[in-house]
C-alpha cells in the first residue's frame, strides 16, 4: 500500500473519530454515567472525555484494520463491501449496547441513542473505506431473497449464542440482569445472538473455498474477535475492575461463535462449488 492511500485511511479514520466524539457531545444527556464510577488509572490521569476518545481512535483503527485485511473476500465491488462490512459492525456494536438495558436497568431510548453515536460513524467508516481501494469479485452472486439456509445461519447463532450465554449466566462466569430482569436479558441474548448470525451472513463467511477450520477462524477470531475486543474494552478503559470480565466474555463468545460457525459452514454443504451458490449468497 502507497503512502497516499495510507494517508487517506489514516484520515478516514480520524474524521470518523471525531464524528464519533461529535455525536456523543451531543447525546450527553443521553449518557449513563454512574453516580460514584470507579474510575481507571487512565481516566485517572487524563479524564473521562480524553479516555473516550483513546477508545475511539482504538477501535476504530481495529475495524478499519480488518476490512483492509478482508475486503477481497466481502461481496459487491467498491464501496458496496464498504457497506456490508460497516453496516455488520455497526448492528454488532449497536446490539451490543443495548446490553446496558438488562445488565443495569439503563433505560432503552438512552443506549439507542448512545449506541448510534458510535454506529453511525462506524458505518460510515467502512462506506468510506470502501472508496479507497475498490477490490472486484465475481459478479455471480445474487443479492435477493433469504434463503432458508440464511434462516438456518441466524437460527444457529441464536440458539448456541442464548444457551451458552445462559449457561455462563447461571453460573455467575458472566454478570447479567437474569435475577433483576430475566425478560429484558432473555430478549438481548437472543438478539445479539441474531446480530452475530446476520453479520456473518452479510460479509458471506461461509462462501469462501478455504478449509472449515480456516473460515471459521477467520470470522471468530478475526472479524468478530477483534471488532468485539475493541468494543468491550471500552469499560475496563473508562473503569476499574473489568480486565477480568472482558476476559471472560472474550473467551466464552468466540467459543460460541465458533461452534456456531461450524454448525452453519458445515450444514451449508462445503463440498459443493461457489457456482452452485449463485441463487443463495446475499
Amino acid at each position: 500500500m502507497n503512502i497516499h492511500k495510507r494517508i487517506k485511511i489514516s484520515l478516514i479514520v480520524v474524521s470518523c473519530v471525531l464524528l464519533d466524539v461529535c455525536l456523543h457531545m451531543f447525546t450527553t444527556p443521553y449518557g449513563t454515567m454512574p453516580d460514584n464510577p470507579d474510575l481507571s488509572f487512565i481516566t485517572e490521569v487524563i479524564g473521562i472525555e480524553a479516555t473516550a476518545t483513546l477508545w475511539a481512535f482504538s477501535a476504530f483503527s481495529v475495524a478499519a484494520f480488518v476490512f483492509l485485511r478482508i475486503r477481497k473476500r466481502i461481496p459487491g465491488e467498491g464501496v458496496k463491501k464498504g457497506l456490508r462490512y460497516g453496516a455488520s459492525v455497526a448492528l454488532l456494536w449497536l446490539s451490543a449496547m443495548i446490553e446496558g438495558v438488562s445488565l443495569f436497568g439503563n433505560p432503552i431510548i438512552n443506549e439507542i441513542v448512545v449506541g448510534l453515536s458510535d454506529a453511525i460513524p462506524v458505518f460510515l467508516l467502512g462506506v468510506l473505506l470502501g472508496f479507497v481501494k475498490p477490490g472486484t469479485i465475481p459478479a455471480t452472486y445474487s443479492t435477493s431473497g433469504l434463503p432458508v439456509r440464511k434462516h438456518k445461519a441466524i437460527f444457529f447463532f441464536a440458539a448456541i449464542f442464548f444457551a451458552g450465554r445462559y449457561l455462563a449466566y447461571t453460573i455467575g462466569a458472566i454478570k447479567s440482569g437474569i435475577q433483576e430482569r430475566p425478560v429484558g436479558t432473555s430478549m438481548w441474548t437472543l438478539l445479539m445472538g441474531m446480530a452475530i448470525g446476520t453479520t456473518f451472513i452479510w460479509l458471506d463467511a461461509y462462501r469462501n473455498q478455504k478449509l472449515l477450520r480456516q473460515r471459521i477462524a477467520e470470522f471468530t477470531l478475526f472479524v468478530f474477535g477483534m471488532n468485539w475486543l475493541s468494543f468491550l474494552m471500552f469499560m475496563p478503559l473508562l473503569f476499574s475492575g473489568y480486565i477480568i470480565d472482558v476476559l471472560i466474555r472474550m473467551a466464552v463468545d468466540t467459543t460460541l461463535v465458533t461452534i456456531a460457525s461450524y454448525l452453519t459452514i458445515s450444514t451449508a454443504g462445503t463440498s459443493r462449488t461457489i457456482g452452485s451458490w449463485k441463487s443463495c449468497i446475499c
